[in-house]
Parts: structure tokens; sequence; C-alpha cells
């Protein structure tokens, strides 16, 4: 893809975030879209960060039994622990992957930040190896800041009371 079809894109999903007031179903739309535009993107899924555990909000691809995380635990807990994306380029020589699928080889996690404070993150799986360049962690960056408050309401919801 593109840099131009990439700025496309994100124009489409912030118009798409306009017309969808629910968060977690807009949301739904982002990771469906991102996995039909990305063929070697097997799993797409956005997690969100409620006080010091990953939950899993909406993905597409197989399920997961990954539904809550702690923080500084496996690849998407580390992203949070270090403050920092993370690419793995095969998570056969990770010491901290958790493995969600025997096929996956490579594993890309980006930090979704609303106002300054991570509410989330994508977290993106290939069954290819070294599938992820870095233009995916940019436009994933980019997708970030318009699902960012979605995510911070969605992520709110989730608070203990």
């Amino acid at each position: 893809m593109s840099i131009d079809s990439d700025a496309a894109f994100v124009a489409e999903i912030k118009s798409l975030g306009h017309s969808r007031p629910i968060a977690e179903e807009f949301l739904g739309d982002v990771v469906q879209r991102l996995r039909s535009r990305m063929p070697r993107w097997d799993w797409v899924g956005i997690y969100f960060l409620v006080e010091d555990t990953l939950v899993l909000g909406p993905y597409a691809g197989e399920p997961t039994e990954h539904v809550s995380i702690p923080v500084g635990v496996g690849v998407c807990g580390t992203a949070v622990a270090q403050d920092a994306n993370i690419t793995i380029d095969d998570v056969r020589s990770a010491q901290n992957y958790l493995a969600c699928s025997l096929a996956t080889r490579s594993e890309l996690v980006v930090l979704i930040r609303d106002r300054g404070e991570v509410v989330g993150q994508f977290d993106i799986d290939s069954d290819h190896a070294q599938a992820f360049r870095r233009q995916d962690e940019m436009l994933l960056e980019r997708l970030g800041s318009v699902v960012s408050p979605h995510c911070r309401a969605a992520r709110d919801r989730r608070r203990p009371a």
C-alpha cells in the first residue's frame, strides 16, 4: 500500500467514526476493514488498557484465549510497560510471546494514546515472518489518533465502578 492510499484509508476511517456513535461498533468496523485491506494480517485486534490489565476489545480473526493480559506480560503487556510500539519479526525468537495461534510468525503492537495517556493498543498477528514494515506502524499510529477517543470511551465502560 502507498502512503497516499494510507492517507485515504485514514480519512475514510475518520469519516466512519463520525457516523458510528457507539464506540465498540466503530472499533469493530475498523479492525474488520484493516484485516480486509491487509491480506497478510491474519489477526487484527484492539486491547483496552483498564488499570493494569489489557482487556480484549473488537478483533477480526480466530478467537483467542488471551482476553486479558497483565501489563508487562507477553509482547502486548511489554509494549505498555515500556511505553513503546513493538515489532517482532519472528515470534519463535521472542522470549515473552503469548501464543494465540501456532501459525503466527510475526506480531506488531502499536499503542493508542488519547490526550497523552495510553488507552489501548492495536495488536496485529501475521502467519508470515517479517510481515510488518515501518509504514504499517505509521498507519496504525495515524489510525490510533482517530480511534483514541472511541477507545477511551470503550475502556471507561469496562472500568470498575
